[in-house]
This record gives structure tokens, C-alpha cells and sequence, in this order.
């Protein structure tokens, strides 16, 4: 399955970087607000058609489709084009996402960046892995415990900051920040580059489900701040809270844990 995840993720990568660098593309505003491009709906059609053709019993939710509720334990959820903003505004910061979902928790990953060709996705041995798909290199195992570093970093989105995530760390954690678009924040934290990702308010999950998976299996978690517990999948229309990505273990002890509410 993982091989066939990574294949479309690669394809749907092609499509867009073509209609990125022609500029030859729609734009237009979806009901939530957010806007969705002709490269979005080209990825979609492409991910969608060769997910049916290869699992035709196996569901797939999509951000650029009409979801229904599903009954069952295991579907596949898609983010074909994540980073709109990016793409639209030529920050290269956009990705695709692929995941599969078993018992409502993230088993299979895969996250392409169309643009830098760096490609991230996890193996049915339950390990995460990067390669460059442009520059055909060798595949790497990656943990976010192969790192040393000397200074704690908090990644943020360069979209979504609003001054709360460096509120989540205890008063003596001096730290940098690093700002970044689009799902490529949780394959930071699972090579080790960063440490700490809090988001706050209102995600999908075909925003994370890739990334979830490919950072669990490098030795971090992603934690729901309402319940404090790993995120999990197939909830109510696809809506997650807010939630801490972590790299490793040791630095939930940076995090105040005491200062996050309910409604934070």
C-alpha cells in the first residue's frame, strides 16, 4: 500500500509544480473561507482516481471533496494541495498529504514537497523515512532522537502565529522560533531540526494525519490539548482543537502544561 501512497503523492507533486510554474490557474473561494485552486482540484482528481483504481473498498476523505460521515474503522484522508496560501503567494511552501487511517489512529503517511522534492513517508514496520524523489537520493531512516542540539526550537506556522505558542513553554525555556507553511512542520520535528509545534484553533485532519504518522514512527506524538492525549482520527466532521506536536519525550517537560485551558 505504502508504495502506491507514495506514487500518486509523487504524481499529484508533478501536476502541481507544472501548473505552479506555468501561472496558467483558477482561483476561487471555498464556503470556509479558504481558497482552493485548479492545482488543488487536479491533485485530488488524480490521488481520488488512483486510490479507487487500487482500493476500491477502502473509502477516501478529501479537503477538496464532499465527505460523508464514515461507519468504518479504515479509509484513507487526503490533503491533495496543502498550503494554498503558499502556493498562491510563490513561498514554495506546500505539500502533498496522503494517510491512512486504521482504527482511528494514523498507520500510513506520506508528505511530498512538489517543489523541493523532499518526500517523507513511513513503512508498514511502523519507521519513517525521507529521500529526495527530484534528486533521486538515497532513502534515510529519520528519529527525532538523532539530533543534539543545543538550542530548543519552536516551529510555527508563518501563516497562523499569533503569539500564544512561545506561551506554552515554561518561563526559563529560552528558545528560537522557525516559521514555516504547510504539513513540512511535522517532518521538522521528526528529523530532529525542531522540537515543539503548537497549533491553536481550528484544524482538519487531512492536515495532520501524514504528518502525525510520519512523526510518530520517528519517535514523537501529537497531543490534543483538550484531552492531553495522541490525537485521533475520524472524529466528528473531520475537526481537530488545538494540539502540541512533540519530537521527542523529553521536551513535553518544556511545556507548561498547567497554563493550557480547555478553550486555549
Amino acid at each position: 500500500m505504502i508504495d502506491t501512497l507514495i506514487e500518486l503523492a509523487a504524481e499529484a507533486g508533478i501536476t502541481i509544480r507544472e501548473i505552479y510554474e506555468s501561472g496558467n490557474f483558477s482561483t476561487s473561494i471555498k464556503s470556509d473561507k479558504t481558497p482552493v485552486t485548479t492545482a488543488d482540484e487536479e491533485a485530488n482528481k488524480l490521488i481520488l482516481r488512483g486510490l479507487k483504481r487500487q482500493f476500491p473498498n477502502i473509502p477516501a476523505i478529501s479537503e477538496e471533496s464532499e465527505n460523508r460521515i464514515l461507519e468504518k474503522q479504515a479509509f484513507f484522508i487526503i490533503d491533495p494541495l496543502d498550503g494554498t496560501k503558499g502556493f498562491l503567494n510563490k513561498t514554495n511552501n506546500f505539500t502533498v498529504n496522503i494517510a491512512f487511517i486504521n482504527n482511528r489512529e494514523p498507520e500510513l503517511g506520506v508528505i511530498y514537497s512538489p517543489i523541493s522534492g523532499e518526500l517523507f513517508f513511513t513503512s508498514p514496520n511502523r519507521e519513517s523515512f525521507k529521500y529526495n524523489y527530484l534528486k533521486k537520493t538515497e532513502k534515510v531512516k529519520i528519529s527525532g532522537r538523532l539530533e543534539n542540539k543545543e538550542a530548543l526550537t519552536l516551529i510555527t506556522s508563518e501563516n497562523n502565529f499569533d503569539g500564544r505558542e512561545s506561551k506554552i513553554l515554561k518561563v526559563d525555556c529560552e528558545h528560537d522560533t522557525l516559521k514555516i507553511g504547510s504539513s513540512i512542520k511535522f517532518c521538522r520535528l521528526a528529523e530532529g531540526k525542531a522540537d515543539i509545534y503548537p497549533r491553536f484553533g481550528r484544524t482538519m485532519e487531512w492536515d495532520t494525519a501524514a504528518g502525525h504518522a510520519i512523526l510518530k514512527y520517528a519517535g514523537g506524538s501529537l497531543v490534543d490539548i483538550n484531552t492531553k492525549k495522541e490525537l485521533i482520527y475520524g472524529k466528528k466532521d473531520y475537526e481537530n482543537g488545538s494540539f502540541i506536536a512533540i519530537r521527542e519525550p523529553k521536551y513535553s517537560k518544556k511545556i507548561d502544561w498547567q497554563s493550557l485551558t480547555l478553550d486555549s
